[in-house]
């Protein structure tokens, strides 16, 4: 590597360095996008990728079995339940999901509508939008995760907050790890053949 490729990388990693603690940060389990004063409590391990800073309304985070997008909007006269639950079809259409349904995850401060379903690949995926009740701020949440880490990824969705009084407590008891692929594929299994044992015992009635 020449030395002005050296200085270059130098400047590449420095200027990352700032726009991780400038923009979005995380502190133990608590991630904050500063820019929005939102915040929210996931599991560590969590990475931003540096490519999401060129736009400002939105943001990722990544886990060795989770991903998760964030999108920024602000609330309008078309942000009504009917819209944003036809828009999450929409999406979810858009993303080929299958076996989608409408859930209900309640979120201290914000109301949300949200649907999830099973990707192409397997994996399953939630969306939800957060209308938040005291401000403009609309936050779009689209997670894909493996089978197993349902109650990790509603349980980071409930978590959500706004504004410098209401971050999500540090001392709580610590949730559920994301769980790994084998032990998500192991569950996955045990539950198919135990609806196959129920479905066979039906069958000999």
């Amino acid at each position: 590597m020449t030395p002005a490729s050296k200085y270059w990388s130098k400047v590449a990693a420095m200027m990352i360095a700032i726009a991780l603690v400038a923009t979005f940060t995380a502190n133990a389990k608590v991630y904050t996008w500063d820019k929005y004063d939102i915040a929210f409590d996931a599991p560590e391990g969590g990475y931003v990728p540096y490519s999401f800073f060129q736009d400002p309304s939105s943001a990722q985070v990544n886990w060795d079995e989770m991903v998760m997008t964030l999108q920024h909007y602000v609330k309008n006269e078309n942000t009504t339940k009917k819209n944003l639950e036809e828009r999450l079809k929409s999406r979810a259409m858009g993303y080929n999901m299958y076996d989608t349904e409408m859930v209900k995850i309640k979120v201290k401060g914000f109301k949300c509508h949200a649907i999830e379903g099973t990707m192409p690949d397997g994996t399953r995926c939630i969306i939800a939008y957060l209308v938040s009740e005291k401000t403009t701020t609309v936050v779009e949440v689209v997670v894909n995760y493996l089978f197993g880490n349902q109650e990790v990824v509603e349980a980071i969705i409930k978590s959500f907050s706004e504004g410098n009084n209401k971050k999500p407590n540090e001392l709580e008891k610590p949730k559920q790890k994301i769980q790994k692929k084998k032990d998500a594929e192991k569950e996955k299994k045990e539950i198919e053949k135990e609806k196959r044992r129920k479905n066979e015992k039906v069958y000999e009635c």
